[in-house]
């Protein structure tokens, strides 16, 4: 079933509007790599608040398309507007429960003097941990019309129904996106080679003390340019494939799922007591 989802993402990408997605991040990931070299990182990184904002109407509207089975641009932004709400509130819940969480870990951390330490590995962990099972949270707001805390929970009930699917679904798009990786990274190295073969010769201490600066500085503007662009297209292809892949999935799945049936009733009062 999961490849047969793949397959469906795939196919779907002969509509222009199942590239916007990917259009959107990868606009913005190159946005970001210009304004730092011209512009400094301090607005730079702006652009990422930007795109947590605006990023949800795209993903929005993909997962409707795919839902109703219609691939126009109007239904694109007709979803995009209806749902926008319903994929971005969940996705700051996520966000910032992220955040809490760290936050409570390092604590203790901070006390043992093990903060700096361990930041980094705490870091990708939780994230990890989180996004595992909150990963569907956007496809349950727009398939199923859940609200903001109950399409994370229908996320976390998706993944534990169905974790066996759901495991092989991350190694598939890990290994899609691993191999879109490496292979823009041979191409860049390529096309920059004679630019980046002067790192290869620095010995530890001169590594440490590289700065972004410099390195801006070795790769200069056509090489920026070049830099741009690569991650335009990688991100382009990456997440309009895994997203598109991740509405199939869970549209498929979810319909395999069985239907629990309560048995009960209502008593005078309107009330439901289960059996």
């Amino acid at each position: 079933m999961v490849l047969e989802s793949l397959r469906s993402a795939v196919s779907g990408l002969s509509h222009f509007s199942h590239w916007l997605p990917g259009i959107a991040s990868g606009l913005f990931a190159a946005s970001f790599v210009l304004l730092q070299y011209y512009s400094g990182l301090f607005l730079a990184e702006r652009i990422w608040i930007l795109e947590m904002v605006v990023f949800p109407f795209f993903v929005a509207g993909l997962m409707y398309q795919v839902n109703i089975g219609q691939h126009t641009l109007g239904s694109f932004f007709s979803g995009g507007v209806s749902f926008y709400f319903r994929v971005l509130l969940p996705s700051l819940v996520v966000f910032f429960g992220v955040l809490l969480t760290l936050f409570l870990l390092m604590i203790p951390l901070m006390a043992l003097g093990l903060a700096e330490t361990a930041l980094v590995f705490m870091v990708f962990s939780v994230s990890v941990s989180v996004l595992f099972f909150t990963f569907f949270y956007d496809a349950a707001a727009v398939f199923e019309g859940r609200k903001v805390f109950d399409s994370i929970r229908r996320s976390v009930e998706f993944v534990l129904r169905q974790t066996h699917a759901c495991l092989i679904f991350y190694l598939v798009s890990l290994a899609i996106g691993c191999i879109i990786f490496f292979g823009t990274m041979i191409i860049w190295t390529a096309l920059l080679y004679d630019r980046l073969e002067s790192i290869a010769t620095m010995s530890t201490a001169d590594l440490q003390n590289f700065t972004f600066e410099q390195f801006n500085f070795l790769l200069g503007a056509d090489g920026i340019l070049i830099s741009a662009v690569l991650l335009f297209i990688a991100l382009t292809v990456t997440v309009s494939v895994i997203y598109g892949f991740k509405a199939c999935f869970f549209r498929d799945s979810a319909e395999t799922e069985p239907v629990e049936i309560s048995l009960g009733e209502y008593d005078q009062k309107g009330r439901w007591f289960k059996y």
